[in-house]
């Protein structure tokens, strides 16, 4: 014998439903926001990795062209003595 739902049984399913989105929106929110917080934190990594190895090859080619004037993350370098002597050995 089958019996049908009571007012009862549907406020308890109601209320079940209810706490289990609340459940299901709380948990998809927390991984959402650890995923997009991921995200973020690599593409500053990735951006700052290019940004650092561009840097490092603009001071490779001024010390290859013996532009000795030059400048990494706006801090002035100084080449040492050996660079400086092998330039003007090379230019001679």
């Amino acid at each position: 014998m089958t019996t049908a739902l009571d007012s009862g049984d549907i406020t308890k399913i109601g209320v079940g439903a209810t706490i289990a989105i609340v459940v299901i929106g709380l948990i998809l929110g927390m991984i959402i926001t650890a995923l997009v917080a991921r995200v973020i934190i690599l593409v500053i990594v990735v951006a700052l990795g290019v940004f650092i190895w561009q840097q490092r090859a603009v001071i490779q080619d001024h010390v290859n062209k013996c532009e000795l004037n030059m400048t990494f993350f706006g801090v002035h370098l100084d080449a040492p003595d050996s660079v400086v002597k092998a330039c003007h050995e090379r230019g001679k």
